[in-house]
């Protein structure tokens, strides 16, 4: 690649090259640099590109010119030499006329040392594989032609977002909504197009991916939306989304709303993450759903407006407040109403304290020595123990890692509420083993085995114990 021209070279491609090899080049190349950091090997990557571009479309233009004349130095090259092949015969015709000696050179002959003498004085021109063909002096053409009705941008945009349309629309059939790695598979794909090797077409993608996250909930938002704040840098860098107007501006609002709501407690996470995963299931939540969750949606919607917009359907929200309306006012109690100031789940967690407390305390008092003590009852009556099978096969998909742990029985104690279909309603942890990263594989394993068996317990408690090999 010596002789290779400087922008073929920075492409890595020799004299041969055409112009699908250079789009092929640049993509690869461009792969290689970091556009933010790199700013002066990007433009002279993209100068390289564009010459290279124009070189081959010039080399192209060359082999047209030199195909058609072509036939045409054949048919001048057959005409001169019609007349030389007629001299002999007329020489003949003049009887006394002698030929010349076949050993003498003919006048104006050059003789092969006096040829070989002017071969070396002739400069050398290098051939870069390009056809020579006769140039008639004219205007100079323009080196930047004018761009093809195929070359639009927006054009471009729309074809590759329409392709990606139709992608995510199969992944949707197969069931894949909640398989993050098949989503952006199919987003890489459609920024690897060549199509989107021009800058333009790539920001009108950018700007169809972001219109159609704003433009409200549809299956499998809740994915792209993280596929595309990853793929795009949205998170590191907003001012890509300052180009995109007003989706751009919303989606950059939702980015902050998602950013508060990952700052909130585990647990209030994970109340308001059910609401979510209810709402989006097609079927009618019972009222004893409703009336409990309907207050956590109205705190994601007042609090999160942008970011719900995105991830649930506002019509199936709408639905759920005219359905809270029409609902009957819960049974009173006989007991005393006394206003707290608290939540019922949290008051359900302090009366669990307090009841833990006090069988501490009685477990302490001094037992007479003729007396047996009977085995202590149950800590909570309405919540069953789950069944050692299931709590097995939950406990083999919590995955086992090395832990620092103390001296001591390190257990993890869940109570746990389902609904009519087996599915977890509520979720609480009693107990922890002392590390986090434990108690939230436990708690994801309890959630990747909804639905649970027809004889699951509705309202259960289930323990998992650390693996002693794994504390050290």
């Amino acid at each position: 690649m010596r002789d290779t021209l400087p922008f073929l070279q920075r492409l890595g491609l020799d004299s041969d090259a055409d112009a699908r090899s250079i789009r092929r080049a640049y993509a690869r190349e461009l792969k290689l640099i970091d556009q933010e950091q790199d700013a002066a090997g990007f433009q002279e990557l993209r100068e390289a590109y564009d010459n290279a571009l124009q070189w081959a479309a010039w080399r192209e233009r060359q082999a047209g010119e030199a195909d058609a004349a072509a036939p045409a130095t054949d048919a001048a090259t057959g005409a001169a030499s019609a007349p030389n092949a007629e001299e002999p015969a007329a020489g003949a015709t003049t009887g006394g006329a002698s030929t010349p000696n076949a050993a003498e050179p003919a006048a104006g002959a050059v003789v092969p040392e006096a040829a070989a003498a002017a071969a070396a004085a002739a400069p050398i021109v290098p051939n870069y594989g390009v056809p020579r063909t006769p140039v008639t002096l004219g205007p100079a053409p323009e080196l930047a032609t004018p761009p093809l009705p195929h070359d639009d941008p927006t054009q471009l945009a729309a074809a590759v977002f329409a392709e990606f349309l139709a992608a995510t629309t199969a992944l949707l059939r197969q069931q894949h909504v909640q398989h993050p790695p098949q989503w952006q598979a199919a987003l890489q794909h459609s920024l690897d197009d060549e199509r989107l090797l021009n800058l333009t077409a790539r920001i009108y993608f950018e700007a169809h991916i972001a219109q159609l996250l704003a433009s409200g909930w549809q299956p499998g938002n809740e994915v792209l939306f993280v596929i595309a704040g990853k793929l795009f840098h949205w998170n590191e860098d907003r001012r890509r989304l300052q180009q995109l107007g007003r989706a751009g501006a919303l989606v950059d609002q939702a980015i902050d709303e998602r950013v508060i709501f990952d700052q909130l407690p585990e647990s209030e996470q994970m109340i308001h993450r059910a609401a979510i995963v209810l709402l989006r299931k097609s079927d009618a939540p019972s009222d004893y759903q409703l009336r409990g969750d309907m207050p956590y949606v109205e705190k994601l919607m007042a609090y999160f407006p942008v970011w719900m917009s995105m991830m649930v359907d506002q019509d199936v929200v709408r639905q759920w407040r005219e359905r809270a309306a029409t609902l009957p006012p819960p049974k009173k109690s006989w007991l005393p109403k006394i206003d707290l100031g608290i939540s019922p789940r949290m008051g359900w967690i302090l009366f669990i304290v307090v009841l833990q407390l006090a069988r501490v305390i009685f477990n302490h008092v001094d037992t007479p020595a003729n007396i047996i003590p009977s085995s202590p009852a149950p800590f909570m009556p309405e919540f069953k123990p789950l069944p050692e099978y299931i709590r097995k096969e939950i406990s083999a998909k919590i995955p086992v890692f090395p832990l620092k742990l103390g001296g001591g029985q390190h257990q993890a104690e869940f109570n746990v509420i389902l609904d009519d279909q087996g599915n977890i309603y509520q979720q609480m942890m009693y107990r922890t083993s002392d590390n986090l990263s434990y108690d939230e594989a436990a708690s994801k394993a309890l959630r990747a085995s909804q639905p649970f068996p027809p004889e699951t317990p509705r309202k259960f408690q289930v323990t998992f114990t650390v693996p002693t090999g794994s504390s050290q």
